[in-house]
């Protein structure tokens, strides 16, 4: 291939990438923060607006809507924000915007307390988050969400660490929560599936913030679907346990696992839950430590009472798993 053509191959593969990479963006689903309230006094919100708008751009899940476009498309209906949080307005043919993040902080407290010869100030923000489905009405997220937090502290056991402490302090920690909110409104939407599975390893379809390497997750394979005969809504799926995961290998986009367990193999679509508590994890860890010991006996002696023994307490530990 002369370089002529090589150049020209070059940019046309440049030229469908870019191609794919913009219809990508075009299906995502435009989602707008609007207005962070607050009946505290010259406490302003804009900081935690700015901090979920970033955060749900990092999630390459959303398409963000602008504020000066969202404020336009409101006056254009001669809706509010507020309205639309409250049930108020009538957004029925709402276009331009797929989901709407309201919220509101709802209290603020400051302490000061000792502890030996230090002096710490406590803050605690309290905050409540609802993103609307414009399309269907539908919330499909509705949080209260309180945060902790030592904003300032002094090597002076009897002195006040809260004093000349401002709202801007306090506000960092409600911009902390902003990646926690991010995560669970995008997963409520697009929950964690299986993007592909080669051999024991599962891709799932998120990466980086979402995920982290160690942790363990279960793989439901949902069924048919069953709806209210008298309304046409769909009630739900049935869901089958198929496998349990474990996070190896952590990209920007995208995560491999190891399978644990599995009765049957994950199928692309499959859908991810977190195994977080600690009944769970150790479950899944005497599952690990029985397979590690059944396979040892089984190699050094495969025909051996041992063997079948530890093999058959692998199956009743690992078989629990299923049932998570």
């Amino acid at each position: 291939m002369n370089l002529f053509n090589y150049l020209k191959s070059g940019i046309l593969i440049s030229t469908l990438l870019a191609s794919q990479i913009a219809l990508a963006q075009a299906n995502r689903p435009i989602i707008a923060v609007g207005e962070i309230t607050t009946a505290i006094g010259q406490f302003d919100t804009m900081s935690i607006q700015l901090a979920l708008e970033n955060a749900l751009q990092k999630t390459n899940k959303f398409t963000i809507m602008e504020r000066t476009r969202l404020a336009t498309l409101l006056e254009e209906r001669g809706l509010s924000a507020s309205g639309i949080a409250d049930g108020i307005d009538n957004y029925s043919g709402f276009s331009g915007v797929d989901y709407m993040v309201l919220g509101s902080v709802s209290n603020i407290t400051v302490e000061n307390r000792s502890v030996l010869i230090a002096s710490n100030c406590e803050a605690s923000l309290s905050m409540n988050i609802r993103v609307v489905d414009l399309a269907t009405g539908e919330i499909r997220l509705s949080e209260s969400v309180e945060v902790e937090d030592t904003i300032n502290s002094i090597l002076n056991g009897e002195a006040n660490a809260c004093a000349g402490i401002s709202l801007s302090s306090i506000n960092l920690i409600g911009e902390e929560v902003a990646d926690g909110i991010a995560n669970r409104l995008t997963m409520g939407i697009f929950p964690i599936m299986v993007a592909r599975v080669d051999g024991s390893e599962v891709y799932l379809n998120y990466g980086e913030g979402s995920l982290s390497p160690g942790q363990l997750l279960s793989i439901t394979k949902l069924g048919e679907g069953f709806m209210d005969p008298a309304t046409g809504e769909m009630l739900g799926q049935e869901e089958e346990t198929t496998a349990i995961i474990l996070v190896n290998e952590v990209r920007s986009n995208f995560t491999i696992a190891d399978i644990v367990i599995n009765s049957s193999d994950p199928a692309v679509g499959d859908i991810a839950y977190y195994l977080n508590s600690r009944d769970d994890i150790r479950a899944v860890e005497r599952c690990v430590d029985a397979t590690q010991r059944a396979v040892s006996s089984c190699e050094r002696d495969p025909d051996g009472r041992r063997c079948e023994s530890r093999s058959q307490t692998r199956e009743e530990r690992c078989s629990v798993l299923l049932d998570l």
